[in-house]
């Protein structure tokens, strides 16, 4: 289906009728990209997926589903415990930024994560995993959600309950769809911080979606990406398959949690915020991956052999933007620098 005109972005046919130039290394492309006119367009003529994914596999899509489902993440460096969680001084963004800024200590080519993970040894004890195209895509969905619909993003806490302050809220969100005609989504985010204490830090590393159990004709649970999204792990391997991931409807929904507890004063939701809020730096070379790349993929059947990106290329290349650029300048949102997130400039720059 169509997504909506404020979620278009170029296609193929649309970005081969401007000015291209070719780039045959991985040192250097994300300058290269970085540095793209809008009206320039770049032929990536090197393979961005690590060559594991290729093995058993026929074509660039296959091997670039495999990478998006098992492809490196940056394991976050949180406590490893409840308790030790109750005396750790840090909050997710010093985490990210310690862990992210080991991204600058390696070279550029050889950065090929997807995103980044946690995983707590209580609770459900689920691998948590954000890929890093969600982030961008989950902040112009909640831009398109303040600035285009009468609702914003509609949210509806359960924080009044006596566990709330050991296990966190339980928050009914209601985001709408990016593509056109589709209903609303709605779904809780489960183990959000809304009350100040020391039990926030173990609260927002067991955060999980959760389907709600009532039929409503107006409004869907998740999207068909995150429900369809099987992942088995390599034969040997010990770690269990199952993991949450957390997709822009999350992001846009946590960002919606964000502005209604501002409006009471509360900065607990932000301050424990779990996303890696991109800045306007970002959302500009992201733009850039959209409508202004193209990758070669020899196991095509066109002529050209010509596609757009990947959601693990993406995600990748996002990876090897906080290496370059670092954490601050490129996965850290500064109202001074930035601005409003709702008033992220999407255009073609």
């Amino acid at each position: 289906m169509a997504k909506k005109s404020f979620f278009k972005e170029r296609t193929k046919r649309e970005i081969q009728e401007f000015r291209s130039s070719r780039v045959y290394r991985r040192k250097g492309l994300v300058e290269k990209i970085d540095g793209l006119p809008k009206d320039r367009v770049l032929e990536i003529r090197v393979q961005i997926i690590p060559g594991r994914f290729f093995v058993n596999v026929e074509t660039g899509a296959e091997a670039s589903r495999k990478a998006y489902k098992h492809g490196d993440l940056i394991a976050l460096s949180h406590p490893k415990t409840r308790g030790e969680c109750y005396t750790c001084p840090d909050i997710p963004l010093s985490i990210r930024a310690r862990d992210f800024a080991k991204l600058r200590q390696i070279k550029e080519e050889e950065i090929n994560f997807v995103g980044y993970s946690v995983q707590p040894t209580w609770s459900d004890r689920t691998k948590r995993v954000f890929p890093f195209v969600w982030h961008p895509e989950g902040i112009k969905l909640f831009a398109y959600a303040e600035n285009m619909t009468p609702k914003g993003i509609v949210v509806e806490p359960y924080a009044d309950a006596k566990r709330v302050r050991s296990e966190g809220a339980s928050v009914a969100v209601e985001v709408p769809s990016r593509t056109r005609k589709n209903p609303r989504y709605k779904f809780k985010l489960n183990h959000v911080p809304i009350v100040r204490g020391r039990e926030n830090l173990a609260s927002v590393l067991t955060l999980k979606p959760w389907i709600i159990q009532k039929d409503e004709e107006s409004v869907k649970e998740r999207t068909l990406h995150d429900i369809y999204n099987i992942r088995y792990t390599w034969e040997g391997e010990r770690e269990r398959s199952e993991i949450i991931t957390f997709y822009p409807h999350d992001v846009a929904g946590y960002l919606g949690i964000i502005k209604s507890e501002l409006a009471k004063h509360n900065l607990t939701p932000m301050e424990m915020n779990p996303f890696a809020l991109p800045s306007q730096h970002q959302a500009d070379f992201y733009t850039k991956l959209c409508n202004n790349v193209l990758i070669y993929d020899p196991t095509l059947n066109s002529k050209n052999k010509l596609r757009k990106l990947h959601l693990a290329e993406k995600s990748i290349l996002l990876a090897r933007g906080i290496g370059k650029f670092g954490h601050d300048d490129f996965a850290f949102w500064d109202w001074g620098r930035d601005g409003k997130l709702k008033d992220y400039d999407w255009g073609l720059k």
